[in-house]
Formats: C-alpha cells, structure tokens, sequence
C-alpha cells in the first residue's frame, strides 16, 4: 500500500527550444490524495523488508534537428501532456510498521518507511545528426540538469520518510491502539504538508538560480 504519493516535474517550457533552455521553469504537482489505512497497522508487514530508496528510470524520446522541432516534439510526446521534459512520481511506502501491546498500553515497535520513485527522463535520439555543436550542448546541459533535479526530489523525500518513521516511533506509549493509530495519523499529514512545503521551496530556489544565471549571461 502506498501511504501518498506525489510527482514533481520541470515543466512549463516556452515554444522555442534555446527559450526553453535560458527559461527553464521548475514545476511542482501532486498527483494523488493521502491514503491512510484505519487502523494504520492495516498497513503493516509481517517480515522486514529494506527501507533502501527503489528508482525505476524510463525514457521517452525526442526527435527533431533543430530547436523548433525539439521543442515542438517535447510538447507532443513528453511527459504531463507536453508540459514537462522530465517527471518523478514519488510516494512513500511503508515497510514495518508494527505495535506492540504491553498491558494496558499500546505503542509502536517499529516504523519503517521506503521511497519509491519512478523518474521519467528525455532521450534525444537525433542528436548525432545535428548539425548544431551549441544545441547538442545545450541539451547535454539540460538533460543532465534534469536528472540532477529529480534525485535530488528523490533525497528530500527519503529524509522525510526517515523522520516520518522516527516520529511515529516516537509515540508514547497509550491507553488502547485505537488512540495510538490516530496520533499516528496525526503525523502522517504533518510530515505529508512539511513534505510539500520542502519540494516546494526547493523547486522556488532552483528557479530562482536560474534566473540569477540567465540574467548574468
């Protein structure tokens, strides 16, 4: 079960391709509602399962010579409908959430959180044939950027997948499971907006960066 999930995107791009690459917007959408199981130990696993990050990368391809075509071919073929040159759909699963029931109170023994992220990428597949040195170079600028960009979404949800966990099993101990699962769930949608809050200022930041750097050059 997925706890949420969210897609962050560099998006927005402007119709001409050399635009797109000194007008670079960093975009951010969620793409799912919470979930939480009632009660969250619904949730658990028996067995103990690795909390390391799972990154699937996939590729979409680009084809065209020139700026235009890129671009125009990115508005067809790319991710959003057209609107991102690259996509990572993030969510947070949990992997051992268990609790423990020591006479008449109630607590969490464990709480293991995992990312899961699928990172959607471009390939631009006539690059050898272009003749541009300054375009192959601007999309290996870019390309690279994009993944830069998407890990580092990937990084800011793992830290909050590992204080989700931490605060969780940081509840004291209650008087039933039934109080317990709704603190928990508590904390679910605190770390779930702090989350938002943190992808959000990063995507501010980056834009900001690029807008000093575009202005300098």
């Amino acid at each position: 079960m997925q706890l949420f999930r969210r897609r962050f995107v560099i998006g927005q791009f402007s119709t001409q391709f050399y635009s797109l690459i000194k007008e670079s917007h960093v975009g951010y959408e969620m793409t799912g509602r919470y979930r939480l199981a009632t009660p969250l130990i619904a949730m658990c696993l028996s067995a103990c399962v690795s909390t390391a990050t799972q990154v699937t990368t996939s590729y979409y391809n680009v084809r065209g010579e020139t700026a235009e075509e890129i671009d125009a071919d990115i508005r067809r073929n790319g991710p959003m409908r057209g609107h991102a040159l690259a996509v990572a759909a993030i969510s947070l699963q949990p992997v051992s959430v268990q609790q423990s029931i020591s006479g008449n109170s109630c607590s969490f023994s464990t709480a293991k959180f995992r990312v899961n992220a699928a990172i959607t990428l471009p390939r631009w597949t006539d690059r050898l044939r272009s003749r541009d040195n300054d375009l192959r170079r601007a999309w290996r600028g870019l390309s690279d950027y994009a993944r830069w960009h998407e890990d580092t979404h990937v990084k800011i949800a793992e830290e909050f997948a590992k204080q989700l966990g931490d605060d969780i099993e940081a509840i004291p101990p209650q008087r039933n499971c039934e109080r317990l699962d709704r603190i928990a769930e508590r904390i679910v949608k605190k770390n779930a907006k702090a989350h938002d809050r943190a992808q959000n200022a990063f995507d501010a930041r980056e834009q900001e960066r690029l807008r000093r750097m575009i202005a300098t050059n």
